[in-house]
């Protein structure tokens, strides 16, 4: 019997996904599938976070149930966002009635437990490292809180067990997430990690520590919780790369206010100009939010003046969703879905223009690269990411080389030209 694990949504929900696939084929001494031509059972850990997931959630039940219903497959399991909603809704009822067994996903593994084996472990390079689930920020526009709890940070000896673990099996880029990665520790108890009362920065100290991990990047930094101790942490320790992903999702204070931001635009500007002052080379990602209830042509060309003025070096923008859960959904100002996409197009088209501009400012530059893998559409050329891109996020770098590029080893590489948002170079 093999088993095909499809993982839906966020880096989080990975991590997630890896830990259950683990427990899942060391207890039922199962296989694994890579292709849903070779599995006998599907598990489909799905998110719920905005209605563009759900439907993509949605279509992969009914994609399985379909192949179960013709005897493709014997078994289809759901677990994750989508079936802690339906206990609440019981909007999906008629979704998962085909469905064999669904399970939240706390209720089958407590996803920050030291205990929880990975898959992952084992083959890759680059990974990510969940510090704390759930979120006490309770932005109006957001369900997570209803669906994973309050924020509750892990233990640091786990966190560091499995870092070094994940280091032990090869893992050299280290993404830190959660729901708000910066927030973490704040709720534990007599923790040697509140020592200098910035729990994140103790708790990356060491695993920047750990040998084997080389690169340390924070991801999900909530703009009021950026301080001093973060700035210099990412300035100071050169395993933590000069990027920091933070959302701000609006620049008007009173969109702000009403979604329950706890922050200002003098805040976000203060901060956006601290990163960048302390360290001259700070990529910032962030993401943005159009058509929330409210948001007039005013409020969107403020924010879109600001996206011109700002020069984000990453942004992705989202159509507000209207979550039944959320606080928002009650809220008068409704946006229309034409009015939001026509946003979210202005918005990516000014992105468009800066991230031109910055790519052709790194031609002539030779940046420390790590390999990912080749380019299998065309002949002698991998794929590299220099620290100013994520993993799975962010654009990618072309090179050609007629020598084998392991993955996950380093390269010198030269950026030479552009390729819309794509970077081309050489190996130096």
């Amino acid at each position: 019997m093999k088993v095909l694990f499809v993982s839906l949504g966020c880096d989080k929900n990975t991590v997630d996904s890896e830990k259950i696939l683990k427990r899942f084929v060391d207890k039922y001494d199962f296989g694994i599938a890579l292709t849903e031509d070779d599995a006998d059972v599907v598990i489909i850990n799905t998110c719920s976070f905005i209605l563009d997931a759900k439907t993509e959630s949605i279509n992969h039940i009914k994609h399985f149930v379909n192949l179960k219903r013709k005897k493709i497959i014997k078994k289809v399991f759901v677990l994750g966002c989508l079936v802690t909603e339906n206990e609440k809704t019981h909007e999906y009822d008629d979704i998962f009635k085909d469905v064999d067994a669904f399970l939240p996903t706390g209720k089958y593994i407590d996803g920050l437990s030291v205990y929880n084996d990975r898959v992952s472990d084992i083959l890759s390079f680059s990974s990510s490292i969940k510090v704390s689930d759930g979120c006490d920020k309770y932005c109006s526009y957001c369900i997570i809180p209803y669906l994973r709890g309050r924020y509750k940070s892990a233990k640091p000896y786990s966190v560091i067990f499995e870092a070094k673990k994940l280091a032990k099996s090869g893992v050299k880029e280290l993404s830190i997430v959660s729901q708000d990665t910066l927030h973490y520790g704040f709720d534990l108890k007599d923790e040697k990690f509140r020592v200098k009362d910035r729990p994140i920065v103790d708790l990356v100290d060491a695993i920047s520590k750990i040998s084997g991990i080389e690169w340390i990047r924070l991801l999900y930094c909530y703009p009021e919780e950026v301080d001093d101790k973060v700035v210099n942490l990412i300035k100071n320790n050169k395993k933590v790369l000069p990027y920091i992903d933070m959302p701000i999702q609006h620049i008007n204070d009173n969109i702000l206010k009403m979604m329950n931001r706890h922050t200002t635009r003098a805040d976000i500007v203060e901060k956006i100009k601290k990163l960048r002052s302390e360290i001259p080379d700070i990529v910032i990602r962030t993401t943005l939010m159009v058509g929330f209830p409210g948001e007039g042509e005013k409020e969107f060309r403020e924010l879109l003046d600001f996206v011109k003025d700002a020069e984000f070096d990453k942004l992705g923008v989202f159509c507000y969703s209207r979550e039944r859960l959320s606080k928002s959904y009650e809220y008068g100002g409704q946006v229309s879905e034409d009015i939001k996409k026509k946003r979210k197009k202005a918005i990516l088209d000014v992105q468009k223009k800066i991230v031109e501009k910055k790519n052709k400012d790194r031609i002539g530059i030779v940046y420390n690269s790590i390999v990912e893998g080749r380019d299998t559409t065309k002949k002698d050329t991998y794929i590299v990411r220099p620290y100013f891109n994520a993993r799975d996020i962010d654009d990618k770098v072309y090179v050609k080389s007629k020598e084998l590029l392991l993955s996950g080893s380093f390269v010198n590489a030269l950026i030479t030209k552009t390729k819309g948002y794509d970077l081309v170079g050489e190996i130096v």
